[in-house]
């Protein structure tokens, strides 16, 4: 193996670690230093400052940062995103309307609710606002170029170092998501010779940690029967509901 590059360490320290899935790992560590970025000096920056304005976040990373400690970085996040936002809603909302009526706004939100026709466009307009809004989120956005990058290295490291496709054939496997994206990338980074290996040995591992957990599973739920009362339960029954989770549903 020639010398590692910085950029591989993460990758070939995730499939070290004795878990269900190498790339949950990696996404929820890079998921955490996002929301310490966008909480810590970020929010004094301009241009990141526009981003969340614009932008904003996803349920799951609303709720997540409103978890985290310091307050005050979330709080001036919010107070800019959400004029934005009201900004952005008092002109989809009043914008065919002269300034001299805005002063009676709730008068004529009763009109343009009361007109079907108009108020038929105004909502189009809205909706289509409000779903844009719904789905951008710059956590995700930054979450999904890093985890290109680090598919991108697992080919690049699984082709050219032995040492590192063992480590993965010796893995729990991935994640149903992560399979699915592994496969799919896995069609622009291979040769078709290439692909036929990496498709019968990484689906053959997929598999058996598959009937791994079935069976840890299944010998979990036999503990409630007072038949096996004795019987001795392994840390891995103990942990298959967990386990099961996580390889069917992603990293929480």
């Amino acid at each position: 193996m020639g010398k590692e590059k910085i950029y591989m360490i993460p990758v070939n320290d995730a499939f070290s670690i004795n878990c269900e899935c190498a790339f949950c790992y990696l996404e929820n560590n890079f998921e955490k230093q996002c929301i310490e970025i966008v909480l810590g000096e970020s929010v004094m920056e301009v241009d990141a400052r526009i981003e969340t304005n614009e932008k904003g976040f996803c349920r799951r990373h609303f709720h997540m940062l409103l978890e985290q400690k310091n307050k005050l970085p979330y709080g001036l996040i919010l107070e800019t995103h959400l004029n934005e936002i009201k900004k952005h809603l008092e002109k989809l909302i009043y914008s065919n309307f002269s300034a001299a009526t805005l002063q009676q706004k709730d008068r004529f939100l009763k009109k343009l609710l009361g007109n079907q026709n108009l108020n038929k466009n105004k909502l189009t307009g809205l909706i289509q606002y409000l779903e844009n809004l719904s789905v951008q989120c710059i956590i995700c956005e930054r979450i999904q170029a890093r985890m290109k990058n680090y598919f991108e290295v697992f080919f690049f490291m699984w082709k050219n170092q032995k040492d590192f496709q063992q480590k993965v054939l010796s893995s729990k496997g991935f994640c149903l998501h992560h399979f699915n994206e592994l496969l799919k990338y896995s069609l622009n980074c291979l040769s078709r010779k290439e692909l036929n290996n990496f498709a019968e040995k990484i689906c053959k591992i997929e598999l058996d940690n598959i009937s791994r957990i079935y069976t840890n599973v299944c010998d979990f739920n036999k503990q409630f029967d007072y038949r096996n009362a004795n019987n001795t339960v392994t840390e891995e029954i103990r942990n298959s509901l967990l386990n099961a989770t996580e390889k069917l549903g992603k990293y929480k």
